[in-house]
């Protein structure tokens, strides 16, 4: 079996989906057929002897193709492109080639925010109410927190318009503060986090 191909991609960025054949140099184009689809059904981009044949709306302006090695080209990148995406060759109706690679788009959540209001004070401790939220980012992402180190954990949220729309995390915490703390939040998402840290007086 052959493996999967996966390319990671952001929000905005360029990429490049590899295919599974090249154009000797004796040869051009024009004798191919040659299919970048996606998810099996939607032609993204489709030539036939040379000429492009298929480049629906959402995918126009924004994709080109090599015409030696037939890479495909997606700018810029959108959540929705997120998908396995198929190169199909064909050569006087015999096919070449077929391989799918499977592409995942991130977008980045915005600095997380942390907010903490005063619920009830005595000479001892403040009770708090800690809220941290981010936004703006893709895929739905892992909230965690720390009070001096020490891992606390959150009352955690998520929005999202859809399973492919930037989503909006917000955690809440009630918590005793007898001391000075610093409180820690982080957000992770595909391998990339960000965090904010806040100190909370007594």
């Amino acid at each position: 079996a052959l493996e999967k191909k996966v390319v990671k991609s952001k929000v905005g960025e360029k990429v490049s989906l590899p295919c599974c054949h090249e154009i000797p140099s004796s040869e051009s184009l024009s004798n191919y057929r040659v299919y970048w689809q996606k998810n099996i059904t939607d032609v993204v981009l489709a030539y036939s002897d040379g000429k492009k044949i298929r480049n629906p709306e959402r995918y126009r302006n924004r994709t080109e193709m090599d015409p030696w090695n037939l890479t495909l080209w997606i700018s810029p990148m959108e959540i929705l492109d997120n998908g396995t995406y198929q190169c199909v060759v064909q050569h006087k109706s015999a096919v070449l080639c077929d391989q799918s690679v499977t592409l995942f788009v991130t977008a980045d959540f915005s600095k997380p925010n942390i907010t903490a209001e005063v619920l009830a004070n005595s000479c001892e401790s403040t009770e708090m109410v800690i809220v941290c939220s981010s936004h703006g980012g893709f895929p739905k992402p892992k909230i965690s927190g720390a009070l001096n180190n020490v891992s606390v954990q959150w009352n955690a949220s998520w929005v999202s318009e859809s399973s492919l729309s930037p989503y909006t995390v917000t955690g809440t915490l009630v918590h005793n503060v007898t001391k000075d703390v610093n409180i820690t939040c982080s957000i992770e998402y595909d391998g990339f986090a960000k965090s904010t840290t806040l100190l909370l007086s007594k």
